[in-house]
């Protein structure tokens, strides 16, 4: 098509212009391709992520527990590393008498009571996920009187979404097929006290925790985890020589009971889930009593 100018010139008009764009349903199918790998990347970036997780909270319990069997070669003393108990909410509940006592007496300044709530409340939090490394005795102590104190900076906590197995902590019924080198039922229990660094002293009273113990010589003290294996009515679950410990660990949440104000409700013990379900039975950090090194045991598919 053609214009005439003023002059009677023709000048040719320039041609329209297209402007490229997708149409409602080409989008429609873009996004629906998105959704589509969205969905199918999305439980492997998950499982992914949780797999680094997991393996980041069997390295640190590993690393810990060959840390606790050096210090314990180190002190030429018996190192424990124990676990947050379940019923620590009841235990300081039945503790409140005594603790008034300490304070009333002057045993203890007026701020023990709330530095004592305050530890209370953190290894309450722990449960299921929370470990510490305690000695008794050093190099020097006086026979008969022992100091409890803490190996490092107090509670460890792993990852979120890693747990230890709720089998360490419950009585479980022995099968006739389970070996007797591998335990995984539960962990032996016996009374340790609580530490609080602001004050000298065993101030806290002793409270019944599971534990693993780790001797002068860096093996397992078979013979004290023995001794409160029968003292637990576990006698069957006594370890033989060279024999091996496995500590469950696996992924799972924690669910702690509060009430309406969001405090913890000490009348309902905390909850432990594993997801999958016993997937932590699969899962398991291994203590060699022979030598009392830590290894990590992983299942393998065949």
């Amino acid at each position: 098509m053609k214009l005439s100018g003023i002059l009677g010139r023709t000048v040719p008009l320039a041609p329209r212009q297209r402007i490229a764009a997708f149409t409602l349903l080409e989008l429609l199918v873009v996004v629906a391709v998105i959704g589509l790998l969205a969905g199918i990347t999305a439980p492997a970036i998950r499982g992914m992520v949780q797999g680094k997780t997991l393996s980041s909270g069997h390295r640190q319990l590993t690393d810990d527990l060959n840390r606790a069997r050096q210090e314990a070669l180190r002190l030429r003393t018996t190192v424990y590393v124990v676990f947050a108990p379940t019923n620590v909410w009841q235990t300081r509940m039945a503790l409140d008498a005594q603790i008034e006592s300490m304070v009333a007496g002057q045993l203890a300044p007026q701020r023990f009571r709330e530095q004592a709530l305050r530890s209370f409340t953190n290894i309450a939090l722990g449960v299921y996920h929370s470990y510490a490394l305690l000695v008794e005795r050093e190099i020097g102590a006086q026979p008969g009187r022992s100091h409890t104190r803490y190996l490092g900076p107090g509670w460890q906590t792993l990852p979120d979404g890693v747990i230890l197995s709720p089998k360490l902590f419950f009585p479980a019924p022995v099968a006739p097929t389970d070996r007797r080198d591998l335990v995984i039922h539960e962990l032996p229990q016996r009374l340790f006290r609580f530490p609080l660094a602001e004050f000298p002293g065993d101030t806290l009273p002793a409270i019944p925790m599971r534990f693993v113990a780790f001797g002068p010589d860096g093996r397992l003290a078979l013979a004290e985890m023995n001794l409160h294996w029968a003292l637990n009515d576990r006698p069957e679950l006594q370890l033989p020589p060279l024999s091996e410990v496995a500590l469950g660990v696996g992924q799972g949440s924690v669910f702690i009971s509060r009430n309406a104000s969001g405090q913890i409700d000490p009348s309902v013990v905390p909850d432990a889930i594993e997801t999958p379900r016993d997937n932590a039975t699969n899962n398991r950090v291994i203590v060699s009593s022979l030598t009392g090194r830590s290894r990590i045991l992983k299942p393998v598919l065949r």
